[in-house]
């Protein structure tokens, strides 16, 4: 059964023409998205198909799942697939001459030092690689250049798109920006923009969330706001709420602050203390600044009562090239029990070869490669796994084959493919994006709430918790930090007589 929507959703799919959505954690972005690109599609009466811009993999693949029975013909997927597979490739030999009508691919591992390097190492190896620089898009600067000097590619793109959806606009690069502004404002495609700036916490590797908030600005955009979080109990949407200012209009004067707690604890005790103020028969997450952190807290949570477990990174996440995500499915078909060859198969980019020996011959390929698995061969097995990506059409590396072994052999990695198995789980809050627990717990010392990155890290963090938050105060300096930050925030804000404790509860412990 379809979820219902709520004015300001529903206003927003009937509105028309350019449209940027400010959508605050919970608040239903994806529903809405998917709810319009479904009535937009239905309303089009010509033979143009949609672009459902994603940032990751696992976001295209969630609007794919809740769009089954639009046609193959719209395209749903990463900004960067998008980039290449509908300009780069088919266009650049229109710019950069027939040197460029060849094979390419990605491997964002090879850094490359500027913009005509990048073009020389295409020329050379067929490889779209990336800027050392990481605040430099090599990928949207190319895009952008042979749409501007193309007009095989611009007739192509104004003659199969009626609308452009880009979802995490927030997470957009400056180059990035500019090749949205330009098929909006130069190929008139309507464009749909949805982000919050509140939750951009990748500016450390080029997101520019001033683009979103230009958008804003620009008299050719409807405007909508979505603030109400259908997530999270009423004091986590206060105390969210109260840390940016755009938001701050949504605090409501409630009385019980208990779900939001600032336990003062000390590095010797904190793991009791905050033992006694979860429910353990709910789903909780702690979420860490770093890696290493949220290994330790997770060691030091875990007795013979209770198990938190760590979830790591896994080698092949960080795989960029096309064949990354069939290390991804692998990896899947060998950790994940209800994971089958029918799956792998859905996920295949460009199905090929024919259906029906497709599923016999992948998983022929797939028993071979258990095999190696089984006796412990990473050569065999490096060898078998390449069998099969020849199979597909799809080339490999020795260094990430060797990623993908230690993936699946090291069991730690396993976590990450089975998170929604796990009770109590310890991640970066980075990786905990777009996910929800009923608890979760904070640390003090991991936000210093004295800058624009650490407030918005801080709201992403604290949005992931549907019922209660304890954030732990340790005593050193950085919690002090964060104590005093915090509550020159509150300060600020308008009509709210009780300061700190009207937002959270102090729970005094042994500090």
């Amino acid at each position: 059964m379809k979820k219902t929507l709520s004015p300001i959703q529903e206003d927003i799919v009937n509105t028309s023409g350019n449209i940027i959505v400010k959508a605050s954690a919970g608040t239903g972005k994806t529903h809405t998205m998917v709810t319009k690109i479904e009535k937009d599609i239905a309303d089009n009466k010509s033979h143009k198909v949609i672009a459902a811009i994603t940032f990751t993999i696992k976001a295209a693949g969630e609007i794919r799942d809740r769009l089954p029975a639009i046609s193959e013909d719209h395209f749903i997927g990463t900004n960067n697939s998008f980039a290449i597979e509908e300009i780069i490739k088919p266009f650049m030999k229109d710019v950069y001459g027939q040197d460029y009508d060849k094979e390419m691919g990605t491997d964002y591992e090879v850094k490359i030092e500027d913009y005509e390097d990048g073009i020389r190492e295409i020329a050379e190896s067929g490889i779209i690689a990336s800027l050392k620089d990481s605040k430099e898009n090599f990928i949207f600067k190319l895009a952008l250049d042979i749409v501007k000097h193309s007009f095989a590619c611009r007739e192509f793109l104004k003659s199969k798109y009626f609308k452009i959806y880009v979802d995490e606009y927030q997470d957009c690069d400056k180059d990035m920006h500019a090749f949205f502004m330009y098929l909006c404002d130069e190929l008139e495609i309507h464009t749909f923009v949805v982000g919050d700036s509140k939750q951009s916490i990748y500016m450390w590797r080029g997101a520019y969330p001033q683009a979103f908030e230009s958008i804003w600005k620009m008299p050719n955009f409807d405007k909508k706001f979505m603030g109400e979080n259908f997530r999270s109990c009423a004091a986590i949407q206060n105390y969210s709420n109260m840390l940016c200012k755009e938001t701050r209009t949504l605090i409501r004067d409630i009385e019980d602050v208990s779900s939001v707690e600032l336990v003062f604890t000390n590095s010797r005790d904190w793991p009791r203390d905050i033992l006694n103020e979860l429910d353990l028969r709910k789903k909780t997450a702690v979420l860490r600044y770093s890696n290493d952190s949220a290994r330790a807290v997770a060691e030091l949570l875990s007795d013979d009562t209770v198990e938190f477990i760590y979830v790591p990174t896994p080698p092949i996440a960080s795989i960029t090239t096309n064949t990354a995500w069939l290390y991804t499915a692998i990896a899947s078909f060998f950790i994940i029990k209800t994971y089958s060859v029918y799956d792998i198969i859905q996920v295949i980019p460009d199905e090929a070869v024919g259906y029906k020996s497709l599923k016999k011959n992948i998983q022929a390929h797939l028993d071979k490669i258990s095999e190696t698995l089984d006796a412990k061969n990473e050569e065999d097995f490096m060898n078998k796994v390449k069998s099969l990506a020849d199979y597909l059409g799809y080339e490999t590396k020795d260094i990430h084959l060797k990623k993908l072994y230690k993936t699946i052999i090291d069991e730690n990695n396993h976590y990450y493919f089975l998170q929604d198995s796990i009770q109590n789980i310890s991640m970066t809050f980075h990786s905990s994006k777009g996910l929800e627990f009923d608890q979760v717990v904070l640390f003090a010392e991991d936000y210093g709430l004295d800058s624009e990155d650490s407030i918005y890290n801080h709201y992403v963090a604290a949005t992931r918790a549907k019922e209660k938050i304890i954030i732990v105060h340790l005593g050193e300096w950085k919690d002090r930090k964060f104590y005093s930050s915090l509550k020159n925030i509150i300060s600020t804000v308008p009509n709210i007589e009780r300061g700190i404790a009207g937002f959270l509860r102090i729970v005094p412990t042994t500090y």
